[in-house]
């Protein structure tokens, strides 16, 4: 098995670019987890062993422009073609493995725009995709399910992560506070030309504003895939994760807990924090979902699988019981 940093990983596109990242290898694999991320591959070490430890090997990689990754970083703009492109790299390094796309948040968008290029293109075996609290597209995180804009996330997400590389300090919640009011006052586009942001970045922010919500059905109707949506009660994506999980056109679980963004790390509560681990947590019902599917998990009791395969069915952790509630329905 890989040591604890995983052995350096490099994709070389089509475009010369040179996508890097760990790879984490087991023995005996079952399959490969891919990863895609804005927020650093050295940073998802303890995420990779996990999927070792489930009989996977699992890469890592940083998304085209950046940490180690070449190229110009340009938010929710390259995922699909890059990412079909490392899937047929994977498939030709491990033919006859199955490959299962994870991720959350950004690198949920990365998983399944991976999807959208593997199902034109087949470049390998995509055995299921696993999204926790998806950031579809620039439109869905530039506005609420209302229409309202969400300026405090997103000025704080573009500035610390939006710009450069490497991500950089958040803002103090003064500036933070100053910027939104600015925002909600000058507009988010004249507001911006005053943050020292470059000229890249305010052409990003730019395209963020005037981009369209994303037509699930037209966009991943192509996907006849298992899917699992993890979604939370108080994540601000939730009417997205759910609205996902509806019009997919494969076979979708759709689960959910008392957590936000950060999922069961965020939660502040001891008493919910005690009844999410005696529920197993998401890795109980990750590895339900693997078994319903036919893939490994290394759970001795995971969540009853019984009637996910093949019809839209959801859950939902209870931390008072300590246990997940499970119904077969639409979410």
């Amino acid at each position: 098995m890989t040591g604890g940093r995983g052995e350096p990983h490099v994709c070389r596109l089509r475009d010369g670019t040179e996508l890097h990242g760990r790879f984490w290898a087991c023995a005996h694999p079952a399959g490969v987890v891919v990863i895609r991320t804005p927020y650093d591959a050295d940073a998802h070490a303890s995420t990779a062993r996990s999927w070792n430890a489930r009989g996977y090997h699992c890469l890592v990689q940083d998304v085209r422009g950046r940490y180690r990754s070449q190229g110009a970083w340009e938010p929710f703009r390259h995922e699909e073609n890059d990412g079909g492109q490392v899937l047929f790299r994977l498939g030709a390094d491990h033919p006859g493995l199955p490959v299962l796309l994870f991720g959350a948040s950004y690198a949920a968008h990365t998983a399944l725009e991976a999807a959208r290029a593997a199902a034109r293109t087949r470049p390998a075996v995509v055995a299921g995709i696993i999204v926790l609290v998806p950031a579809l597209g620039l439109a869905e995180t530039a506005w609420d399910s209302t229409g309202a804009p969400r300026l405090r996330q997103r000025i704080g997400w573009w500035h610390e992560h939006g710009r450069a590389r490497r991500s950089r300090p958040a803002l103090p919640a003064a500036e933070l506070d100053r910027r939104t009011a600015q925002a909600a006052e000058a507009g988010v586009l004249d507001a911006a030309t005053s943050w020292g942001w470059s000229a890249e970045t305010v052409a990003s922010w730019r395209r963020l504003w005037a981009a369209d919500r994303i037509d699930l059905a037209a966009r991943y109707g192509l996907l006849d895939l298992p899917l699992l949506v993890i979604s939370g009660d108080d994540d601000f994506f939730d009417a997205d994760a759910r609205r996902l999980a509806r019009a997919w056109p494969g076979a979708s679980h759709f689960a959910t807990g008392p957590w936000g963004h950060t999922l069961a790390a965020g939660v502040a509560d001891p008493a919910v924090r005690a009844g999410i681990r005696r529920a197993g947590g998401l890795a109980r019902l990750i590895d339900g979902w693997l078994s319903a599917q036919g893939l490994p998990g290394n759970t001795e009791e995971p969540v009853e699988p019984a009637g996910w395969a093949g019809s839209p069915t959801r859950s939902r952790l209870d931390p008072e019981a300590a246990t997940w509630q499970h119904e077969r329905a639409t979410p």
